[in-house]
């Protein structure tokens, strides 16, 4: 059975493969004819497919990383006497309050991290569509596609922050009174105001994850140059497996 791509004929001239085998990768997918572009270019995924996988994956780390996250928060909001490490307090904790201890609060920080992860995307997509001619893709210079990244996390922040100050406070209660229970205290203490905490720190911050989402598509640009070198072709060295991405992704990080 033959594919679309097998009913094109695309045997170039004597004097064209001559010419052909002088160029680089990326010039000979130039040279091929609209048809068969068409068909060999993997479509972009679309805003929505982003938002989507963007925030089941994010909750899913959410969900397997938050006993980290519980410890972390207590090493970090500990008295300058506390000289527990991070081991010492995840055994505090399990020894207090048991296993259940590492997921105190674990509701609600899913509901903020659903939140923050789909207001970022819907941004950064909009942005991208809007202001990059190549989205985000290797093919758009690195400041372009920084300051790019760097908006869309600071315009994120400008909606979710209440999101993040809601489920940092409930997960440090010592009573952790849920979402809604945290979030009606916080305005009887100090209304609207508290729930914009650290926003400023926030806007600064933001710079952290553009720094993070570029170096992704930068390294993965690096991956893909490799690939050539050692054979593949333009387009094969361009489609990253799972542990690429992962890798990628965790060194930017």
């Amino acid at each position: 059975m033959t594919s679309p791509v097998d009913d094109i004929d695309v045997t170039p001239s004597f004097g064209s493969r001559l010419n052909m085998e002088e160029m680089s990768p990326e010039d000979k997918a130039s040279k091929l004819p609209l048809p068969v572009l068409h068909l060999l270019k993997r479509p972009q995924a679309s805003v929505l497919t982003n938002v989507v996988s963007g925030t089941i994956g994010s909750m899913l780390a959410e969900a397997v990383l938050f006993p980290l996250d519980t410890v972390k928060l207590q090493v970090q909001t500990a008295s300058m006497d506390d000289s527990k490490g991070f081991l010492e307090t995840t055994l505090h904790v399990v020894r207090t309050a048991g296993l259940s201890g590492l997921y105190k609060g674990l509701g609600g920080s899913m509901i903020k991290e659903t939140i923050h992860s789909m207001n970022y995307w819907l941004f950064h997509g909009f942005l991208f569509s809007r202001f990059a001619k190549y989205d985000d893709t290797s093919k758009t210079s690195t400041m372009s596609r920084l300051l790019l990244n760097l908006l869309a996390k600071q315009l994120n922040w400008l909606c979710t922050v209440p999101f993040e100050v809601i489920s940092t406070v409930n997960q440090l209660s010592a009573t952790s009174p849920g979402f809604v229970g945290t979030a009606l205290i916080l305005y009887k203490e100090g209304g609207l105001g508290a729930f914009y905490r650290g926003l400023a720190v926030s806007m600064l911050l933001a710079i952290n994850p553009a720094i993070m989402n570029t170096l992704i598509t930068t390294i993965l640009k690096l991956f893909a140059a490799v690939r050539q070198s050692w054979g593949a072709d333009y387009l094969e060295a361009r489609d990253h497996s799972i542990a690429a991405v992962g890798v990628a992704t965790a060194f930017s990080k």
